[in-house]
Parts: C-alpha cells; structure tokens; sequence
C-alpha cells in the first residue's frame, strides 16, 4: 500500500534539516517502506558510479564511494530507463553478471534519478536476502515517485547553492569596490527621479564630509557645489542629460558640510524607460591634491617659460653687447691690414687679430653651448662636397702647425667625390674642435685625420671622423669629466693652454644632435684618439658641390653703389664705413630706424635712391625689425630696395625674425669684409 506523502512534504519542507539531513532522511523513509538494508543515492560521471548518500547497516558504506559502473545493478536500472527491481536475483538473468558476483545482493529495487530533466544518477534499495515474493507494482511506481522528490530536492540545493555563492561573490565585489573606492576616494550615487530618491555611498557621503546616516535630496545635493560657475554649470549638465539623454562628466569645486573647499570629479549618465528619464547614475571622486599639483605645475611652468625667456633676452642682449666692440676691433684690424705697414707693426697687428679672435672663439663656445643646453640650436641641411669641406677645415690650421713643426696627415679618400646633404657649419666644427685639442695638445709629433663612410638604407650613412695624436693623453680619472661642460682634463690646463672647457662639451652635443656622439681613447703620455660619428644624407650630383662659405667669387666693380648705414655704433659706423670705401663704394650713415625714415623721405623728394641698405637690428628709438616693416610699405622703389641685417645677437631664430620683418639677407657680427663684399655683389 502506497505511504502518505505527507511524510515526504514535511521531510523536504522542514527547513530546520540541512540538505544532507533531509537526503539521509528521504532513504529511511524508502528503506521503512521497503523493509530492506542498504539506500543509496548515486552520481553517474562518464563510467564511474559514485555514492553521494547512503544508509547501511554498519555505518560501512562511505560517501564519495566510487565503483565502476559496469559492475554495479545500476547499469541495468539506467539500461531499462525505469523502475528495476530483482526479488532473487541469484535466481535471474543477472546472476552471473558482476553486480551480483561482488555484492551478493538478493532484493534489489531502484529507478533513474533525474534534475532539471538531466540525467544525474540513482536512487535504489537493497537487501542480501531474497524476497519471498517479486516487488508490487505499486513499490514500483513509489521508489519512481520517491526519485522524483529526490530529484527535486537536489535541485533546489544546487540552486540555492548557487544563490548563495553568486551572494557571496557579489558581497565580495561590493567589499573590494567599497575598499577600492576609499582607496581611490571614489563614490557612488544615483538619483531615483520617479521616487525623487538620492543615493550616496559612503566614499560620497566621505567626500561631503557629512554623517553616515546623512540622507541627501536632489536639491541639497545641488547646494553643495560652490555658488557661481560652479554650481551654474553642474545643474546645466543634469537638466540637459534628463532632457537629451547620454552622460556628463566634470571637475567641480564644491564646499562640504564642514565649510571645507575641495576639488570634484563628478560623472553621470541618464536611464530612461518609455522615453523618460527615470534615473542619474553615476561617480564621484575627490581630486583636490590633483588639482592642487596641477595648478602648482602650472604656475612653475609659468615661471620657468618666463624665466627662459629672460634667459634668452639676457643672452641676445649679452650677445649684442659683446660682440658689438669685438666687431669694432676686428673691423679696424681687417682695415689696417689693407695699409702700408712695416714688419714690426704687422708682426704686432698679427698678435692683435689672434687674440681678437681667441676672443670671439671663447664667446662663441659660451653661446653655442647655451644654445645647445636650452634646445635652442638648430641644424641646416645643406648640399656640401664632404671631402672639401673637410679639406678646408684642415688647412686653417697650416700655419699653427707650422708654427709647431708638428705633421697632420689628412686620410679623406672615403669621402672622395661624395656629396652629401647636413649641417656644413656644424660639421666644420665638429672637425674644427677636435683638431685644434689635438694641436693644442701635442707639443711634438704627428697628429693624423681620417674618415669612414658606411652607408646604410635609404641614403643615408653614417660619417665617422677620427682625430689621432700623439700629444700628453688623458688619464682614465680625467676622461670622466672630459665631455663635462666647463671641464678640462687638469686644472692647469686652463692656464697653460687657454680655453673655456666647452670644446668637447658642444661637439658631444652637436654630434647627439646629428644622431650620433664622440667617444675618446687615450692614456696619460699615450695620445689620444677622438672619434666623432654623425647622420648624413647622401646625393649624387653629376658636378662638384662647392661649398658657399669656400668659394670665393672674382672682385666686381662695386663703385655705382649707393648704400645706406642704419647703425648706432660710432665704432662700428667707422668700420662698414671704412670697408666700403676700399671697394669706392658711395654711403650714407644713421643713428637708427627714425632717422632711416628721415633720410629715405629726403632722399626719394629729390629723385635719389639707395642701392642696398644695411640694417643693424638693435638700435634705440626704432630697431631695424620696425624700421624695416615701415620701409616695406612705402612707395616702390624705396618699399623693394634689398635690406642686409646687420646683428650681433647670435641666438636661434634671430635670423628668421630678419627676414619676417621684411630683410632679403643676414650678416652677423662681427662681420667678414670678404662675406659682406660676397653680400653687396649679390645685389649689385
């Protein structure tokens, strides 16, 4: 007779019984109704049988118990799809099967156990005694009735088990959020527009410096933003995500309970359902030390882009007025040259110029270095002839090495008949430098100059330089600070050989510069080697490549010129003066840009004009940059006569700002008569 499933109900209803409890307890309401010993609820996996709960007599029957499934009666209950019972099995067909050789089991009634439609494995009971008679029908339809709560059950836990673990995991990730957003100072909040609700986590709530139980209204939310900008500027952003749609994000200053003045980021973003907006989502950090650091960097920048540029004023400046007097001197040296001298006077004019120029050298070296170190140097690409550029740069040097009886052995053919396109200034120093240390530094013997072109794709390659003496040599110690900038190998070095100790110091960064660097071997009373490398571009050029600063063009009359000279400098008046008078040439002179003007009006009203007017660019009343605009504006042909800028400020883009102002070429100071002569016949 089939039990009262009321038992059944109040086995799996109970919820004072764990799920183990209530499966143990579902097998003794089978093993009760069935009157046998053994219960067992099993797991099939691929071929294994694994009991998950059982009842035994002895208590000998584990969980987690794994048989082969092949060997067990299961295998025909799984076969048959349904109810399987045997009352004697020794008396049926599966008495030689080996279910029945290893367990001996004599009653036997089982059915498939079945979750969420799956498969999942058994429920049957046994016995190792016969039954006298076969299992009812009705024992048949209970034990499938009982797989089917049992089946149910099982369900109902694992769900609840994954309930339980996805809570777990959730509560876990809103752990580690709430603890990454304190790490951060990052909050939440949200804004329930039907229900007219605000939300604020509690990294939010932080922020505002309010209490945890502080519960926040649109409208107060609102207030805590500073008056003005501010708080003008976040309600704009709100209303017009709940009108249009989409997300909103922006650093505010709000001022919190406390009166404290901090720095926001807020972000949000709109739901809507059915068209309307029904929620604001979003973020909110504290990012006062950011913004702080920011404004700090800010104002330093501020501060340093006015300090460089007073750096770089001070410099021009300084550059204007050194190299004004120095231009002067040179310039009266260059014209006593051209006079009847006697061998005395030359030998002394000789001495004049070498200091003169020493002089000049050292400038140069202190202003291209701060052009260097504040990035302000830049490179030409020019076509040049490399091995007579390289030539020339050499020969410079013939009368101090004569002077020294030293030999320089120039080794050039790599380069014979290649032309290449980089910096011919930069690169003549580069040379220029190494060979005068290895001069300077050689009191006997030879010093040797070669060179090594490796081509690599594209055109280009890689020019390698490598000055070789056999003079006094650096120590180890002294090669640490030898590229150092106001550095030399030994403090005495200064005083017995002169110099600044930026030499090697601009052609280490010159060479960077051009994509490459200068390393140096060498051992006290050993020589020294000095190897430089660049970046070049190679082109191939069907005639020599002469380079400008090289060629020195034929002597044309220049004596149908008329110049004018717009300079504030007596001395400097005196010099150009001077040098145009040995070519005949016909000039006028002003003090600056207003009496420029002056005599341009004067001139032009009686039908007279200039040739070619030369323009320094730092004069009082009106430089030569203003000058020059407002002479560009008058009437042709005073508005198109050629303008030569004359300027002692060797800083970078000085020559761009001549010819923005309207000047068609550059002289810097102090001048070279052979260059300004080269000048005036361009525009002859």
């Amino acid at each position: 007779m089939m039990p009262n499933l009321n038992g059944l109900y109040q086995i799996t209803s109970n919820s004072n019984l764990s799920h183990m409890q209530k499966m143990d307890a579902l097998l003794e309401f089978g093993l009760s109704y069935f009157q046998l010993e053994l219960a067992i609820i099993s797991q099939i996996k691929d071929d294994k049988y694994i009991v998950r709960h059982g009842l035994s007599p002895d208590n000998s029957l584990l969980v987690g118990t794994i048989f082969p499934v092949a060997e067990t009666y299961c295998l025909h209950t799984l076969a048959t799809n349904q109810a399987l019972s045997f009352h004697h099995a020794g008396k049926s067909h599966i008495a030689q099967h080996p279910c029945y050789l290893n367990f001996g089991l004599e009653s036997y009634i089982g059915a498939p156990l079945l979750v969420e439609g799956n498969r999942f494995g058994t429920i049957n009971f046994s016995a190792s005694a016969a039954r006298t008679q076969p299992f009812s029908e009705e024992e048949h339809d209970f034990v499938e009735l009982l797989s089917h709560w049992v089946g149910n059950e099982i369900a109902r836990h694992e769900k609840l088990t994954l309930l339980q673990q996805q809570q777990k995991q959730m509560a876990r990730q809103q752990d580690i959020l709430k603890q990454m957003g304190q790490l951060a100072g990052v909050g939440a909040w949200e804004v329930d527009l039907i229900n007219e609700k605000v939300y604020w986590s509690d990294e939010t709530k932080r922020i505002h410096e309010v209490a945890p139980d502080f519960e926040p209204a649109l409208t107060s939310g609102i207030e805590f933003y500073k008056a003005g900008e501010n708080r003008e500027r976040i309600t704009m952003l709100v209303n017009r995500v709940i009108e249009q749609g989409g997300h909103f994000s922006g650093e505010f200053e709000i001022v919190t309970q406390k009166g404290n003045a901090r720095w926001v980021a807020s972000k949000g973003r709109a739901e809507f359902e059915n068209t309307q907006c029904v929620r604001l989502i979003g973020a909110f950090q504290d990012i006062t030390e950011q913004v702080n650091s920011r404004v700090q960097l800010e104002n330093r920048h501020k501060e340093l882009t006015l300090a460089l540029e007073s750096r770089s004023l001070f410099l021009a400046n300084m550059s204007h007025e050194i190299r004004t007097p120095i231009n002067g001197v040179l310039g009266m040296l260059q014209i006593l040259t051209s006079t009847p001298l006697n061998t005395e006077q030359q030998h002394f004019l000789g001495l004049a110029k070498d200091s003169a120029t020493s002089l000049l050298g050292i400038i140069s070296d202190i202003l291209d270095f701060t052009k260097v170190d504040s990035g302000q140097l830049t490179l030409e690409k020019l076509p040049v002839d490399l091995h007579q550029l390289l030539t020339n740069c050499v020969d410079i040097f013939n009368p101090l090495v004569k002077e020294k009886s030293l030999e320089v052995t120039k080794r050039f053919d790599s380069i014979q008949n290649i032309h290449a396109i980089t910096d011919p200034t930069r690169l003549r120093q580069i040379c220029s430098n190494l060979l005068s240390n290895a001069i300077k530094f050689t009191p006997q013997g030879q010093v040797i100059i070669s060179t090594e072109l490796k081509m690599q794709d594209d055109n280009q390659a890689t020019l390698t330089i490598k000055v070789q003496d056999t003079g006094v040599g650096i120590s180890t110690e002294q090669q640490t600070l030898l590229f150092s900038p106001f550095n030399q190998a030994d403090k005495s070095t200064t005083r017995k050989y002169g110099g600044t100790g930026l030499g090697l110091s601009i052609t280490r960064k010159i060479c960077q510069l051009m994509g490459g660097d200068v390393i140096v071997e060498s051992g006290l009373n050993k020589g020294s080697i000095f190897t430089a490398n660049i970046n070049i571009e190679i082109f191939q050029s069907e005639t020599q490549t002469i380079d400008s600063a090289d060629f020195v063009p034929e002597k044309a009359d220049l004596s149908h010129l008329k110049v004018l000279i717009v300079e504030d400098n007596e001395i400097n008046q005196v010099v150009i003066g001077e040098m145009l008078k040995q070519r005949n040439i016909k000039f006028d002179i002003v003090n600056d840009g207003v009496e420029a003007l002056g005599i341009l009006d004067h001139e032009t009203k009686h039908g007279r004009f200039y040739s070619l007017i030369l323009m320094d660019c730092q004069m009082p009343n009106m430089d030569g940059y203003q000058a020059t605009q407002q002479i560009r504006q008058l009437s042709p042909p005073v508005a198109t006569v050629p303008i030569i800028a004359l300027t002692a400020n060797a800083m970078s883009g000085e020559r761009d700002k001549c010819f923005t102002s309207g000047m068609n070429e550059y002289l810097s100071k102090p001048v070279d008569q052979s260059v300004l002569y080269s000048m005036l016949e361009k525009f002859a």
